[in-house]
């Protein structure tokens, strides 16, 4: 959208404001000849570049304040909108918060960001599609210890089962599941959830779960 209007670009323009809004996260602009590589990897030096200025003409026919450009770097403009960078931003407030009082949202509210670019399969979007997924179960996961440290239970085991559906065989989620059973007085609930995973454990990689782990359900013993 700019300014209330839908754009439409054609695919080449599109992965360019994709790949400057995502490299956002990590670094504020690109090099010229460094993005046409990266996007255009299968054709020439020239080639590529001139793909890029073509890109690049097409999103400034659109809006000339969309992209920053001089004859080395490009970026996203700062004060372009991407629900990407919100996300980071909900996740980092989450993962630093203390109390409950101090999330910015509920983390349960935290989107997945596996429908990141449907359909699109490039190689550096995969590794931000991994890095943001990352984010999500730790801050959902810090979510969850911190609803238990102050004796919200329920909503810390709803917050927590979303990481365990997602990776049943994260070590770090399942801690903080046995631990909240724990904290409500359910050791059967505990041993349960704790025998699950170590069958699963075993059955899928042929592991033990941590000596960590395992001290927990030993002091109910």
């Amino acid at each position: 959208m700019i300014a209330d209007r839908r754009a439409t670009l054609p695919m080449h323009a599109r992965r360019v404001l994709a790949y400057l809004s995502l490299q956002k996260l990590a670094r504020p602009d690109c090099d010229r000849g460094q993005l046409a590589e990266r996007l255009w990897p299968d054709s020439s030096a020239e080639r590529s570049r001139a793909s890029l200025r073509t890109a690049l003409w097409r999103i400034r026919c659109a809006d000339p304040e969309v992209v920053a450009v001089d004859c080395e770097r490009v970026s996203i403009a700062d004060d372009v909108a991407v629900d990407v960078h919100r996300f980071r931003t909900i996740a980092e407030q989450i993962l630093a918060a203390r109390t409950p009082d101090d999330f910015p949202v509920a983390p349960a509210g935290l989107p997945s960001v596996t429908d990141l670019l449907p359909g699109w399969d490039e190689d550096w979007l995969l590794l931000v599609r991994e890095q943001l997924r990352m984010l999500r179960l730790h801050a959902l996961e810090h979510g969850a210890a911190v609803l238990t440290a102050h004796g919200r239970h329920p909503q810390a085991i709803d917050l927590i089962l979303q990481v365990v559906d997602e990776e049943p065989l994260r070590e770090s989620a399942q801690a903080v599941l046995i631990n909240t059973h724990l904290e409500l007085g359910n050791v059967a609930d505990a041993r349960r959830q704790f025998d699950d995973y170590v069958a699963l454990l075993w059955s899928q990689l042929r592991l033990r779960p941590s000596p960590q782990l395992v001290a927990v359900l030993d002091t109910t013993r």
